[in-house]
């Protein structure tokens, strides 16, 4: 619950820095040149867009949509949401679109488009990049968030340390931070934080900018699973 609340309060914290440079470059991409690069196979990777808009403006988009996905409108004492799935699945890509409508007309209404994948291939990457680029220019602006995670997973013979070392160089990570998970059911969980300049958004954690987290996972296996965000992990993992 602490988790969730801190989350909810770094999002509301998040800036965009560098508005021209962040349209043009892309964390995901960095990310998966990263890994296969350090021979690393990506398992999984997941890319959250979100966006306050006037609720006019998204009632349109809902109608848009649902001549061609599939909508379905759930309640709750808080917001009317509206799931909207896409039934024309891009390869190994899902799309799926999340529009709230808060009941309390103090708060504004929200648009959270989420785009995943399991695979990682010159084609996935190109498919990617297109529909990012298409939601960006159609129901995004220049304040839209993007949140990026993905994650890999490596065989003991893989030194973690050495991982972590290679993207803190590769990425010129500064204020690198590192925490335990002190549960004794998650203690091989290891949380890093840092900031690279490299990319746009950030948010301030005891003044100090962030927009990197890395979680790496000792599995009972041995293997070691890695899961890199930024500029922070919004989903468990």
């Amino acid at each position: 619950m602490k988790r969730a609340l801190a989350i909810c309060l770094m999002i509301l914290c998040i800036t965009n820095t560098a508005l021209a440079k962040q349209l043009h470059q892309n964390e995901l991409v960095d990310i998966a040149n990263f890994m296969l690069q350090n021979d690393l196979k990506i398992d999984g990777w997941e890319v959250t867009m979100k966006e306050y808009i006037e609720t006019n403006e998204l009632q349109e988009i809902v109608k848009g949509l649902s001549t061609s996905h599939t909508v379905t409108r759930q309640e709750n004492k808080n917001s009317i949401i509206y799931l909207v799935k896409d039934t024309h699945k891009k390869g190994t890509i899902n799309v799926k679109y999340n529009v709230i409508f808060p009941k309390d007309k103090r708060y504004k209404s929200e648009l959270v488009v989420v785009i995943n994948g399991n695979s990682w291939t010159p084609d996935v990457e190109a498919t990617y990049n297109k529909l990012v680029s298409s939601y960006t220019g159609k129901y995004f602006s220049k304040n839209v968030k993007i949140f990026s995670c993905m994650t890999t997973r490596a065989d003991a013979i893989i030194e973690k340390d050495d991982i972590v070392d290679n993207f803190t160089k590769n990425f010129k990570l500064h204020y690198k931070k590192t925490q335990y998970d002190t549960l004794k059911s998650t203690k091989n969980v290891e949380y890093i934080y840092g900031y690279t300049s490299l990319w746009g958004q950030k948010i301030a954690i005891q003044d100090k900018p962030v927009n990197v987290q890395f979680v790496t996972k000792t599995l009972a296996s041995g293997d070691v699973q890695f899961t890199i965000g930024t500029p922070i992990l919004i989903n468990e993992y």
